[in-house]
C-alpha cells in the first residue's frame, strides 16, 4: 500500500517538476542503515543486545530447569507411584508454563526497550533529514526500503551524509 502511494507521489513529481519551474531533486536514505551505523543508533544496539543477553541468560537457565525436571520424570516414571507421577507431571506443566509466561513478558519488554530506546533517535532523524533537505534544496528524499523504488543510482544515496548529520546532533544533545 505505502509503496503505491509512494510511486504515485513520484510519479505526479515527475511529471509536475516542469509546471514548477524547478529542478527535481531527490536524495535515498537507508534509515536502517542509519540506525545501525550511527552512534546512537550503536549505543541504542548496544544497550539492547545487553538486555537481550541478560533475559536470555535467564531465560536458559529457566528452561534447563524444566529439562532436567522432565528427564526427571522420565527416570523415574517406573518407580514412582501414579500419584506421585501425577504430581510431577503437573508440576512439569506449571514450570512449563511459567515458562512461557516468562519468554512473553521478556519478549513484551524488549519490545518496549527497543521503541523508548529508538523513538528519539528517530524523532531526531526526522529532524536531521528535513534540515539536510532543506539546506541542500532536496524535491523529495525517501526511505530506501519503504519506497517502493526498485533502482535508483548511488549518487542519490545519502545516507551516509545523513548518519554523519545524525551523530553531529546527537552529540550536540
Amino acid at each position: 500500500m505505502n509503496k503505491g502511494i509512494a510511486g504515485i507521489v513520484l510519479c505526479i513529481l515527475l511529471f509536475a517538476s516542469p509546471v514548477w519551474g524547478k529542478d527535481l531533486k531527490i536524495g535515498i536514505v537507508d534509515i536502517q542503515e542509519v540506525m545501525e551505523e550511527s552512534n546512537p543508533g550503536k549505543t541504542a544496539l548496544k544497550e539492547l543486545k545487553t538486555s537481550f543477553d541478560e533475559m536470555k541468560a535467564e531465560l536458559d537457565a529457566y528452561k534447563e530447569d524444566v529439562l532436567k525436571l522432565r528427564q526427571e520424570i522420565q527416570k523415574q516414571s517406573l518407580v514412582l507411584s501414579q500419584e506421585a507421577q501425577i504430581d510431577k507431571e503437573t508440576e512439569f506443566k506449571q514450570k512449563a508454563r511459567e515458562f512461557e509466561s516468562l519468554q512473553q513478558s521478556y519478549q513484551k519488554k524488549m519490545g518496549v526497550k527497543e521503541r523508548k530506546l529508538t523513538q528519539p533517535i528517530l524523532e531526531e532523524l526526522k529532524e536531521v533529514i528535513d534540515a539536510y533537505g532543506k539546506k541542500y534544496k532536496f524535491t523529495l528524499i525517501l526511505d530506501k526500503k519503504n519506497s517502493g523504488a526498485v533502482y535508483h543510482d548511488t549518487s542519490v544515496d545519502i545516507t551516509g551524509k545523513v548518519i554523519e548529520e545524525l551523530n553531529k546532533a546527537w552529540t550536540r544533545k
